[in-house]
């Protein structure tokens, strides 16, 4: 049987204007193991949280309308096995080996909530900035439809290769940055994108909402070289890489590459456990500095 793989125009539209996507990337049964897991880590956090209790990793803002979870960190430490089986699927690994390449790994994996306006915008932003000596990649994973007009991601095509001056363009341009485009995508779709490039999204105009999971991947001697976490995380890393690739399909990664990670793994649960016990802030993000004040933007005049 074929392996997956990332198309020759796929990888050379993210090598030159810095995202693509895949459509339909997801089988329907994973799909559906993901959107209801968002629908279970949703409701325990709210439920909590309006119990005075907070869920570690979850950030809950306080709309006009009402508290809403914005964001959940870290998942794999609540869900081992679905986040697993999501990263050993055939698209994500093909992610993996034909676009970061040898020594890859896992760092980051969080799932963003976005709700129908008033509900905080991801604003123009670059995420961690870093020598770009090596690929670092974020990976979105679609739960659900993200229609054009309708707050998906606008991405800057081939500014990912410097750090932006966010304020001055954001200030200028609003939302309507020269050369920006909306790319919309379909439950079961995967965008890749590198890490730098300059994106965000408007206001959600439809009920309902929008999750999306986020895996951020790069090679291992990658975090070595920028050098803003410490060896023993990245060792950490290797090891997260090494429970993916145990539950891979082995025809998925090179025979050659295998011996990169450890093979003395414990059980998922312990390693998992490991892994959030020794957490390190990741690499800071680039946005404008002060809260930027444009007719259309962060909120179009027709939505004040």
């Amino acid at each position: 049987m074929p392996i997956f793989t990332i198309e020759q125009e796929q990888q050379n539209e993210y090598f030159t204007r810095g995202f693509t996507g895949i459509k339909n990337a997801l089988s329907p049964e994973l799909l559906k193991r993901l959107q209801d897991m968002a629908t279970r880590f949703e409701n325990d956090i709210m439920t909590k949280h309006k119990q005075g209790d907070m869920v570690y990793g979850s950030c809950v803002v306080n709309d006009p309308v009402g508290d809403r979870l914005t964001r959940y960190n870290e998942i794999y430490a609540r869900d081992i096995d679905t986040t697993l089986d999501l990263l050993s699927s055939p698209p994500m690994m093909a992610i993996f080996r034909d676009i970061c390449g040898r020594g890859a790994v896992p760092i980051q994996m969080d799932i963003l909530y976005k709700h129908q306006h008033p509900h905080p915008v991801v604003l123009w932003h670059q995420e961690m900035q870093n020598t770009r000596v090596y690929p670092y990649l974020n990976i979105g994973i679609f739960l659900d439809d993200s229609l054009e007009d309708d707050g998906c991601l606008s991405y800057v095509p081939n500014t990912q290769h410097e750090q932006q001056d966010i304020q001055v363009l954001s200030s200028k341009h609003g939302w309507d940055i020269p050369k920006s485009i909306e790319f919309p995508a379909m439950a079961g779709d995967i965008n890749i994108q590198d890490i730098m490039i300059l994106h965000g999204s408007k206001p959600k105009r439809t009920q309902g909402v929008r999750r999306t999971i986020y895996v951020e991947i790069r090679p291992y001697e990658g975090i070595l070289e920028d050098n803003a976490q410490s060896k023993e995380w990245a060792e950490l890393k290797k090891r997260f890489m090494g429970l993916v690739l145990r539950r891979a399909d082995p025809q998925d990664w090179p025979k050659e590459w295998k011996d990169d990670y450890p093979s003395d793994l414990g059980s998922d649960e312990d390693e998992i456990r490991n892994i959030v016990s020794k957490w390190e802030a990741p690499i800071p993000s680039n946005y404008a500095i002060f809260p930027v004040e444009h007719p259309e933007y962060p909120v179009p005049a027709d939505m004040r």
